[in-house]
């Protein structure tokens, strides 16, 4: 055998990588050991130095050679001590026979007794699923691994080969290769089998579990590559002609006068991971048994103590050497064992603590959006919470805690709960509504009618935020806040990564002037005041029929809230109402701009059939009504071709479909037709048509 191999074959040794000696001069134990001795650094383990006979003194205490395979795998020094030195077979040859849960059985030839140990303690992968598991071999003679997956144990059939009928009933007596010892060494109930067999005498351990040769275990099953290398010498080694070589056939002899030897040592072996696999499970049930007094004795949880690190562990090692836990292994670890349950306690409590107060922010929420659902006027969410009722209510992650049970119920049938809350809405109210009404010129307004509405409830109440200039959704066609959307307006926070919004004040609004005055037009055209409740309603029911005077290039209609956010393209918008007849040719669609330039499938669709044009494009036959010229009218056509083709000749993207590139060509041309529209507007207009192109085009 091979110096530095821990397990070999019946054909082939097989090597551990973890134990072999990399170097190509073999250095001895004598020059190791005066390497270390050499060495005086503080703290320097003396374990590897120890004699032999002090070494195997230690080793011989243990139950099992799989303890000597880990000391064994520490070092070079200490591999070259246990397994590459032949005086160190005792050590292996004493610990077998004594170990647990009986004696291992006696070897044949081909291991030395280091690689025997390796051979049966050794993990590996899964011949299955390939993953790696410390599972005993399911055969010994077939060297066939599964992990403790179920399905691994079902589907091992579909590796293998059943040569039983191939032979006609003569096959253990013709074939010279290892084969699966039985059928059972599959079986997903093997281990409480195995409990059974162990109760019982030893000759009923040789029975149809494991019995190789008995009527009751009739199939042979092989590996499907061993069988096919078989197939092969066993048809040359039987051939009369011509005769087989004489390198086949000394090889073939040697493994039919092997082959007894290996398939008894494979069959003991079972026998004895039944033994184990019985001795195991009942150490383990007495272990939990005693775990569970223990915790009973000291008032502590079972599953936590199970789950500690320091008895767990305790545990589990007990458990893997079949051993016993006692009060001798308990006493040292107790205090570290009433630490780490006090500290899984205030862990458990933490995320209890966390989860309540998760639920409460959750039904503040829904009784927030129960609120605007109603109507409310209510402030933004993350100011609602800063309520002193709802502080309350959701109480914190360390103080306070309400029952989260109820909360949700109390908030929604609760009297009392809606009067606490109306109280601190009308507070936070009062200072808002006050300063806003100061920036509408109405300071400390007060009015005995019944009929006249609040400065702050007119439809002239526009406003806007000076810090960050948007607006929610739900206000993006006005672009501007009525006095709910103040109140429930929150600016975004400068941290990506803490979205958390800024704070709310009411000095960040101030007055939407364009907006303001351009309703207060309309109101003037229809002959009500902004006073009345009923012009809300009324300047709505206008529809499409208003149009844009400010808009001298083109005859422009909207409707209301259209008209609120085109306010803001005019210092002063003037605006006229048409009557029945006088609007375009095209009817007005509201948030067509919006949906054309979208990315969704139906606008794409949109795109593609070019059913569309520019309202601010006029054509030339209309352009005499709107104060045009034909080659002013067909500037921004031009412009939307020219932005289409430039963004064709760039190719677009790396990786981009040619639909994903015309959809792209496209919406290049609707924006640079945008944006010379509002050059032009704003003071452009004397740019000739090729300057406003080539301007366009750059800014892409």
């Amino acid at each position: 055998m091979p110096s530095g191999s821990i397990a070999t074959d019946h054909n082939s040794p097989t090597k551990v990588p973890t134990l072999l000696l990399t170097k190509k001069r073999r250095t001895s134990v004598r020059e190791l050991q005066g390497f270390l001795e050499s060495e005086s650094a503080a703290g320097q383990c003396l374990f590897p130095m120890l004699p032999l006979e002090l070494l195997a003194e230690i080793l011989i205490q243990t139950n099992s050679p799989r303890d000597v395979l880990s000391v064994a795998r520490t070092s070079k020094l200490l591999c070259s001590t246990l397994v590459c030195n032949p005086a160190a077979d005792f050590i292996w040859r004493t610990i077998r026979k004594k170990c647990f849960p009986h004696a291992l059985p006696d070897p044949t030839p081909n291991f030395s007794e280091a690689a025997y140990a390796a051979f049966v303690y050794d993990g590996g992968p899964c011949d299955v699923c390939k993953k790696d598991t410390k599972e005993f071999y399911a055969s010994f003679a077939a060297r066939i691994r599964l992990c403790r997956d179920l399905r691994c144990k079902k589907n091992i059939r579909k590796y293998l080969m059943d040569v039983t009928t191939i032979f006609k009933g003569h096959a253990r007596d013709e074939i010279w290769i290892p084969y699966v010892e039985s059928t059972h060494c599959f079986d997903p109930n093997l281990d409480s089998a195995c409990m059974i067999f162990s109760a019982r005498s030893s000759s009923l351990c040789s029975g149809s579990l494991i019995e190789v040769a008995g009527p009751d275990n009739p199939t042979i099953l092989m590996k499907k590559p061993e069988w096919e290398r078989f197939r092969v010498d066993y048809a040359a080694f039987s051939a009369l002609s011509p005769p087989p070589s004489e390198g086949l056939r000394k090889a073939c002899t040697d493994q039919i006068v092997k082959f007894p030897k290996v398939m008894e040592l494979a069959v003991a072996l079972q026998k004895w991971k039944c033994t184990y696999v019985a001795m195991h499970r009942t150490i383990k049930t007495k272990n939990e048994t005693w775990a569970k007094a223990l915790a009973v004795r000291e008032g502590w949880n079972e599953h936590d103590l199970l789950n500690s690190q320091s008895y767990g562990s305790l545990h589990r090692h007990k458990n893997y050497m079949l051993e016993e836990v006692t009060l001798r292994d308990l006493l040292p670890i107790k205090p570290l064992i009433e630490a780490q349950l006090l500290k899984m306690q205030i862990h458990r409590q933490n995320k209890e603590n966390e989860a309540s107060y998760r639920q409460r922010r959750d039904d503040v929420e829904q009784y927030y959006n129960r609120l605007r659902s109603a109507g409310t006027v209510v402030p933004s969410l993350y100011e609602f919470r800063k309520f002193s009722v709802m502080t309350t209510m959701q109480g914190s992650v360390t103080g306070s805690r309400p029952n989260s049970s109820g909360l949700a119920k109390d908030m929604k049938n609760s009297a009392l709960v809606a009067e606490l809350v109306a109280a601190d809405l009308k507070t936070w109210m009062a200072s808002v509504r006050e300063k806003l009404s100061e920036l509408l010129g109405f300071p400390k307004w007060r009015s005995a009618s019944k009929t006249k509405l609040h400065p702050l409830d007119r439809i002239t109440a526009q406003f806007r935020c000076q810090g960050c200039g948007k607006v929610a959704k739900r206000y993006e066609k006005e672009q501007c806040l009525d006095f709910a959307g103040v109140c429930a307006h929150e600016c975004p926070g400068d941290d990506k990564k803490n979205k958390k919004p800024v704070d709310w004040s009411v000095d960040r609004f101030i007055k939407d002037e364009k907006a303001s005055n351009a309703v207060a037009c309309l109101l003037m055209l229809t002959g009500i005041t902004d006073e009345d409740a009923n012009a809300r309603n009324t300047v709505k029911m206008l529809g499409a029929c208003i149009r844009c005077l400010s808009c001298e290039h083109a005859f422009i209609t909207m409707d209301f809230p259209t008209l609120i956010g085109h306010s803001h393209r005019h210092d002063n918008m003037q605006v006229a109402i048409l009557s029945k007849g006088e609007g375009p040719e095209r009817a007005f669609e509201a948030g067509l701009s919006a949906k054309l330039m979208d990315m969704g499938f139906q606008s794409r669709k949109l795109r593609s059939e070019a059913n569309y044009r520019c309202r601010h494009c006029v054509p030339a036959s209309e352009s005499a009504d709107a104060g045009m010229d034909g080659e002013e009218a067909g500037l921004y056509w031009g412009i939307y071709c020219e932005g289409v083709t430039h963004k064709r000749l760039t190719n677009g993207k790396p990786g981009e479909t040619p639909e994903k590139q015309e959809e792209q060509a496209q919406i290049n041309g609707l924006q640079c037709a945008s944006i010379a529209f509002e050059r032009i507007v704003s003071g452009f207009v004397d740019d000739s048509r090729d300057r406003l192109i080539s301007l366009l085009v750059d800014t892409e």
